[in-house]
């Protein structure tokens, strides 16, 4: 696991002259992911931390450069290392360490703002980093992410590219609404996956005839959850109709409509809700209802645990390309720490404590 990252790391290309390079830009990255790891962001963060742990550091990962990098190296790798290159590798080291599944894995795409980089707010002409994910619902890894500037870019176009280059096939795709059109469908069929797609309502034809096969067609399976919690009782209900009509055929390759429907409350406030769903798959309701839920998992076991965990929502760095890059980090760390079986970051942390040595023994044991 540890030597995939390494030997992954060495092939970034370094955009630093020869004369004056005091270290490897791989231990420069390494020592960045190891402290995003202990929980440590920034780069003034980052070099306390490196500073405080030099000794054990080169000695267990056989760095055999004078010193450590300094708070000022580290930013000037951030701000000039090329971001494709670090989503390329978070892309590589997913697929070595990604275990074997039985059954259709979930693939949920979606998008995450970084807010450090937002420029004129509230203007018309705002731009910002925004980062889009492929995440793997069964695993919790990240398999692929890349950047895009809000001004310049959308999230849909992105994802689609994505979707073309993953090199993945047989998984099933989940996205909201905003993924919701026929260029993306098309992508995702091209790739040879399959969809599963929440349906805005701005796609009138779809959501009307979508609402007629529903109120005239009796559900083909139905499944039924309580959720209580956190101050919330909320009964949701999917059921799932055969495409009895014909869709217009744009729409490519639709097997299943499902209609998920929630009600109860959230604290003392009612909640109700009704959202419909087109997959090019055939499955029974409680199957949707899983990969529905688990889609959410990118918000929960992602967006927020970067935000919060690895504290991308308050860091300080405003340029696009060190921000993007710090991320890329963040989500190499993540992997690394799903890999070894952390769903919890905070129990990951905890277990690795600064003794790097675990990282090596378990990188080394036999599989």
């Amino acid at each position: 696991m540890l030597t995939s990252l390494i030997e992954n790391l060495k092939k970034v290309k370094d955009f630093r002259k020869s004369q004056g390079k005091r270290y490897e830009l791989w231990e420069v990255l390494l020592v960045v992911v190891l402290g995003v790891m202990s929980g440590h962001q920034g780069y003034r963060e980052i070099g306390y931390f490196v500073k405080a742990n030099e000794v054990i550091l080169k000695k267990t990962f056989n760095i055999y450069s004078q010193g450590m990098p300094s708070y000022s190296t580290i930013r000037r790798v951030m701000r000039g290392v090329d971001e494709k290159d670090l989503s390329k590798i978070v892309k590589e080291w997913s697929r070595d360490n990604s275990p074997k599944l039985k059954g259709i894995e979930g693939l949920a795409i979606d998008g995450k703002s970084l807010r450090s980089t937002v420029k004129d707010p509230g203007n018309q002409q705002q731009n910002m980093g925004i980062m889009v994910s492929i995440f793997s619902q069964e695993t919790g890894l990240v398999l692929a992410t890349e950047k895009f500037e809000s001004k310049t870019g959308s999230e849909q176009a992105v994802a689609q590219r994505m979707i073309g280059e993953c090199g993945l096939k047989g998984k099933l795709i989940t996205a909201d609404t905003l993924h919701c059109n026929v260029t993306t469908v098309r992508k995702i069929i091209e790739s040879e996956n399959d969809y599963l797609i929440a349906v805005k309502k701005n796609q009138i034809k779809l959501y009307n005839q979508i609402e007629k096969i529903i109120k005239t067609t009796k559900a083909e399976s139905i499944d039924t959850q309580k959720e209580r919690g956190h101050g919330r009782e909320i009964t949701r209900r999917v059921s799932v109709f055969k495409k009895s009509i014909k869709i217009e055929s744009l729409w490519e390759h639709i097997q299943s409509i499902i209609q998920v429907e929630r009600w109860g409350y959230r604290g003392k406030k009612s909640d109700k809700e009704t959202v419909y769903y087109i997959s090019s798959i055939w499955e029974k309701a409680e199957f949707f209802s899983q990969k529905i839920k688990g889609h959410w998992g990118i918000e929960n076991q992602v967006h927020w645990v970067k935000d919060v965990l690895f504290k991308e929502d308050s860091m300080k760095i405003h340029q696009v390309r060190a921000a993007t890059n710090l991320a890329l980090l963040n989500t190499l760390g993540l992997n690394i720490f799903r890999g070894l079986g952390f769903l919890s970051i905070t129990e990951g942390r905890r277990w690795l404590g600064n003794q790097w040595e675990k990282l090596v023994a378990i990188s080394s044991s036999p599989s």
